[in-house]
């Protein structure tokens, strides 16, 4: 790895968090043993969640070569799915969180929502433009696709922190395990010896593991986190997805040739699958917003695939817009933001050559009737501007030779931004605010190619109401 000074480790690293659910599949890999199934779970949830406390101070490591995922197409446009206090912060800011009053910029929107001037999107489907200098040194190259979901209008839609009640809860188990009952003596507090278990005596405060037979197989469930999660995938089992892999090179080494062999299952044999279960469980507020190969391993033996198929990644939406959905957020010091984004939670669905293998739904927030409409949104081209702006702010100070940014999306997506009047005492709000707001953003995609060929993937998001900058999120 090459030497870089405090200042570019501290903004390219700093506040970096990574998917809990990633980070739990790499703990349970590393720990996993087959004469140790029930602590390695204990285990890994532990680690996974002080992994992402720890992740907020720590710089990550990049990756080493530049990718992309494999070439599928989005389903934002023709999916069936269902649809479904913010603060300006600078370092300074945070520091005085404690006693001063911030500007509430979430509300400034809401006030001037109908009354904004702008644009209308134009129709253009690809920018391509040359390797350019921008005045602070930094080199950008645009070639990027402009992905514009048919919708409408656009508006900013209120929503609520929710959790699952416990009739949901049984709902879902009842539907993914019918007619059968917990894995007889799994030690798991709350469950009898015979497995059966009453959901009253469950921690689904903190988090409580639950092992369940189907047939001739166990799942590993995941139920709790402040009654936010309902999580499943095949016991002693290990499951990769094609986005696990991008920004990292050790996964791609390992995993990138037999990420991209043949799966017998085809894309839309498996979105059937998904689909139903949407339908089944009367899941709304949420839309596909990518599809990629997933690839199943045997936890004790690594090199065994026991299973190859689709992972359907859905994101929080609105009026045909949906969330883009990441591995965490990134803050930078000499960055202006307007807009704090807030854990929205997240969707995702794996169908293989057996079925439903794998599902994780984390419900932290719901839509609610309050809407608040727009007349327009800002233009991709004034958009573009606003990001090689920002992109010089945060990169040019820092004195990198020979590296550059390739913006290779942009796309009208949506985000929730917190919507409070102060900050919470710490370096960053809230995650989880009483009340967000569902606002459309333009997303500017891109990778940081340093000089020895290694790059480091970001999301670059804006309000697409009035161009506020939005926390910029780290593949």
């Amino acid at each position: 790895m090459k030497n870089r000074s405090t200042d570019q480790l501290l903004t390219l690293g700093m506040a970096l968090t990574t998917d809990k659910k990633a980070m739990e599949r790499r703990v349970r890999g590393v720990f996993a043993r087959k004469t140790s199934t029930k602590s390695v779970i204990v285990l890994s949830l532990v680690l996974a969640l002080a992994l992402g406390f720890a992740a907020f101070t720590t710089a990550c490591q990049p990756g080493k070569s530049a990718q992309t995922l494999t070439p599928i197409p989005l389903e934002q446009e023709k999916s069936s799915a269902p649809q479904g206090g913010n603060t300006k912060t600078t370092s300074a800011a945070a520091e005085q969180a404690d006693t001063e009053p911030l500007q509430n910029y979430a509300k400034e929107l809401l006030d001037s929502v109908s009354t904004l001037p702008g644009a209308a999107t134009a129709a253009v489907s690809h920018v391509a433009q040359p390797l350019e200098t921008l005045p602070a040194g930094i080199k950008v190259l645009v070639d990027a696709d402009v992905v514009i979901p048919q919708t409408a209008g656009y508006r900013i839609r209120e929503c609520n922190q929710t959790a699952f009640t416990l009739d949901e809860y049984r709902k879902m188990i009842d539907y993914f395990f019918p007619n059968e009952k917990g894995k007889p003596n799994q030690e798991v507090k709350g469950v009898q010896a015979d497995g059966t278990f009453d959901l009253n005596d469950l921690d689904l405060e903190t988090g409580t593991p639950l092992y369940m037979q189907k047939g001739s197989d166990v799942f590993s469930l995941n139920l709790g986190s402040k009654n936010s999660i309902f999580s499943f995938h095949r016991d002693e089992e290990l499951s990769y997805y094609e986005g696990d892999l991008i920004g990292d090179y050790e996964l791609e080494q390992d995993f990138g040739e037999i990420m991209r062999a043949p799966i017998s299952l085809s894309r839309d044999a498996a979105l059937v699958q998904a689909q139903k279960v949407i339908s089944d469980l009367a899941i709304q507020g949420w839309q596909i917003e990518s599809v990629q190969r997933a690839v199943t391993f045997d936890w004790n033996h690594p090199g065994t695939v026991l299973g190859r198929g689709w992972a359907f990644v859905y994101g929080l939406s609105d009026a045909g817009l949906t969330m883009h959905q990441d591995s965490g957020f990134s803050s930078s010091k000499n960055d202006q933001l307007s807009y704090w984004k807030v854990d929205a939670g997240e969707l995702t669905i794996y169908v293989d050559e057996r079925g439903v293998s794998g599902f994780h739904w984390e419900k932290r927030y719901q839509p609610s009737n309050v809407i608040y409409s727009s007349q327009s949104i800002i233009s991709a081209e004034n958009a573009l501007k606003l990001a090689k702006e920002r992109i010089a702010r945060i990169y040019g100070e820092l004195g990198y030779e020979n590296t550059k940014i390739e913006i290779y999306d942009i796309r009208l997506s949506t985000i929730l931004i917190g919507y409070s009047d102060r900050l919470t005492g710490q370096p960053f709000p809230d995650p989880y605010e009483d009340v967000a707001l569902l606002i459309p953003t333009w997303n500017f995609s891109f990778r940081l190619v340093f000089s020895a060929g290694d790059a480091e993937y970001y999301t670059m998001p804006f309000s697409a109401i009035d161009g506020g900058a939005v926390s910029m999120l780290k593949r």
